[in-house]
């Protein structure tokens, strides 16, 4: 492997909507209200429906949302935006898109819904590249953007309430302030500080070790938690939650806050099961570093930490509807296992923070512990690389940014001991740009490729209220050996459900999200046996190259057809995908003649695609791309985690996984991490 040294430019600012040109900026306005235009509302509609169908795009400044939100990304990604503006504007691409010869401003509002769905069938993945990044960035800013006032115009109209302001309460922990360029010591570095830096950082600092942790995103805690899904997005997920693969195939959700995904994800908490521990020891050739006992006591330690309970897995209404469809189907149906306390069903807004403290990541147990013990703890921190001298590392150079005055400062620590713990997406980069050469750095990623199936009740379901996530099937789990999917429950709000629901044309779209209150949503979560890698491009960010396997699709198939099944027997009217193209099937349909029914409706998922970019593919789970092995030269770290050849240096993170875990990863990579902690306390 070609060594490289390259750092972050870390002070690059984002460039708001001056990246585009004033006609590029008003083509895209003119885009947006091509989905989203002002609309006729039906006859005898209430005032709040007037204003949900009259409301459109450009009321919501959507283009110049859309505009700040790609100038974020990379030059590259840019110039590859810059290219489909212009091919919207060539009047040959009407011809072929609408069959009309005109730009796309040119032309009027049925030819350009046309012309948007042309490019969502094309078989150019370009062509369908470029439309979901428009359709997916455009839907979720007009249902999740509010208004001055905290509103959108279309909440009332889908029987959303919109959160009240954060309560006025301390904020538990203080961190370290950076004023100028700086350079500390201490025994550990912590660069991360989710489910594996959390804990690490608590377990060193509790065992009296001077401990540092840099923390990437900023601090947030009950003070802040707007629960706005929008302002949520920006402030606690990885580039706002628009995070995708370099083909846009699959749309990845990442914590970037401090407490990381443990401030956002669902509260599921799986041990990784035998099966997987015991292929894990096979394909890795670490004996007992799995199967063993160590592991299984740092499980305990963890699950007593953080709370692990099924006290809190009362279902709402969402996941009962999982649960009673799939017992009446005969399937596996049980209560999944939370590190949640007192959740009572008040919010649904987990994945926003947790406003109530009830939510026990890392920020409420590993970091407060290791803040109690003197820990310095630094926000806005971006590590650049890890210093080297003769195979053992001896600290890391970061860049820490005032979000206040955009001014940045230059820190170096120097450490007895550095511990990555940057996720599987920013731990291989850090590693690359840090000049380590080891082949499988970034390789190996996995991904739990997932989508899902929508299911239309007659009454309210409200997908976005009560415990999100406390209902799972595992009835096909083991498909082909232990390669499978689970099927579970993710709380849906009004921006993610507009992101995902297949647009069709302005007022079919618009009348399908009027109705989002009484949608249930099954996710189909594989455990994927195909693998994509982690690049980096010139400035030395991380590139997310992953295309879903035929193998895995087959699994999500299958999944689809399995999900739509249990919606029908708990009691839904209409089952519909998130393909490009419709699927649905109603139960008129089944009533009819439930054989061809079912079968017109199997090949019609199969026929409607599931390639990139044809299908909407999420992932909340990343793993693998600093995996653990015997072999250097067919792993990145070793049975405690130490990366092979260098003296010092700790990944601990869903990185360091031989394959997918199978299963939501959080309880996963804190037991790891809290099985390396025990030897780098030692080593310290």
């Amino acid at each position: 492997m070609e060594v490289t040294s390259s750092s972050p430019d870390t002070t690059r600012p984002g460039r708001g909507a001056d990246w585009l040109s004033a006609s590029e900026l008003r083509l895209l306005e003119i885009i947006c209200d091509t989905f989203f235009p002002s609309l006729t509302p039906p006859p005898g509609a209430s005032p709040a429906t007037v204003m949900y169908y009259q409301s459109k795009a450009s009321d919501l400044h959507l283009a110049l949302l859309i505009a700040e939100t790609l100038g974020q990304e990379n030059e590259e990604s840019q110039a590859d935006f810059h290219r489909l503006l212009a091919l919207l504007q060539s009047p040959a691409t009407g011809l072929l898109l609408a069959g009309k010869f005109g730009a796309f401003n040119e032309l009027t509002q049925e030819q350009r819904e046309k012309y948007l769905l042309a490019m969502a069938h094309s078989s150019l993945a370009q062509l369908r590249q470029g439309y979901q990044v428009l359709k997916r960035l455009s839907g979720f800013l007009f249902f999740a953007t509010p208004d001055p006032h905290g509103h959108n115009p279309s909440w009332e109209a889908l029987d959303y309430q919109a959160a009240e302001p954060p309560p006025s309460v301390p904020r538990p922990l203080k961190p370290y302030e950076i004023t100028q360029d700086s350079i500390l010591e201490c025994d550990a570095v912590v660069i991360g500080s989710g489910a594996g830096g959390g804990v690490v950082a608590g377990e060193l600092a509790l065992a009296g070790k001077n401990v540092i942790v840099l923390e990437k995103g900023g601090y947030h805690s009950e003070a802040d938690f707007t629960l706005q899904e929008a302002q949520s997005m920006s402030d606690l997920y990885l580039k706002s939650g628009s995070l995708t693969t370099k083909d846009v195939g699959v749309a990845i959700l990442a914590g970037s806050t401090l407490g990381g995904g443990t401030i956002v994800n669902w509260d599921t908490s799986f041990r990784t099961p035998p099966a997987i521990l015991s292929e894990w020891e096979e394909t890795s050739g670490l004996k007992d570093v799995f199967t063993g006992p160590t592991l299984q006591q740092s499980f305990s330690a963890i699950e007593q930490r953080i709370s692990i309970n099924t006290a809190n897995s009362a279902h709402n209404r969402q996941n009962q509807l999982l649960f009673d469809g799939a017992k009446t189907l005969g399937y596996h149906a049980d209560s999944l296992r939370r590190n949640a306390v007192g959740c009572e069903q008040r919010c649904g807004t987990c994945g926003f923070g947790c406003r109530y403290g009830c939510k026990q990541s890392t920020l409420k147990t590993y970091l407060q512990d290791a803040y109690e013990q003197g820990a310095r703890i630094i926000v806005h921190c971006s590590a650049e690389r890890i210093l080297l001298e003769q195979n053992k590392a001896v600290g890391v150079k970061a860049i820490v940014k005032d979000p206040e005055t955009g001014k940045h400062h230059q820190v170096t620590i120097h450490a007895r001991t550095v511990i990555v713990a940057a996720g599987t997406l920013h731990s291989p980069a850090i590693l690359l740009r840090s000049g380590l050469t080891n082949q499988h750095i970034g390789q190996h990623l996995h991904l739990h490729p997932t989508t899902t199936i929508a299911g239309h009740y007659p009454d309210k379901v409200y997908p976005w209220q009560g415990v999100m996530q406390s209902a799972y099937s595992d009835e096909f789990g083991h498909l082909h050996g232990s390669y499978g999917y689970k099927l579970e429950v993710p709380p849906t709000h009004p921006g993610l459900l507009g992101m995902g629901t297949a647009w069709h044309g302005a007022r079919d779209y618009r009348k399908t999200m009027a109705k989002i209150a009484h949608l249930a949503t099954f996710i189909i979560l594989t455990r994927d046996k195909g693998e994509g890698k982690i690049t980096l491009d010139r400035h030395g960010e991380p590139v997310i190259e992953y295309v879903t396997s035929v193998f895995d699709r087959q699994h999500l198939l299958h999944g689809m057809r399995q999900a739509a099944r249990i919606h029908f027997a708990a009691g839904a009217t209409e089952v519909v995908s998130i393909q490009s193209k419709r699927s649905q099937l109603s139960r008129q349909q089944i009533d009819a003649d439930s054989k061809r029914a079912w079968n017109t409706f199997d090949r019609q998922l199969e026929r409607n695609g599931l390639g990139v970019n044809r299908l909407i593919v999420y992932s909340a789970h990343q793993m693998g791309t600093c995996r653990m092995g015997n072999d250097p030269t067919q792993s990145v770290t070793d049975a405690h985690s130490q990366v092979h050849g260098i003296q010092g240096l700790f990944v601990c993170d869903g990185s360091v996984f031989p394959a997918a875990s199978g299963v939501n990863p959080m309880l996963s990579i804190m037991g790891l991490a809290h099985q390396a902690a025990q030897y780098i306390k030692i080593t310290l």
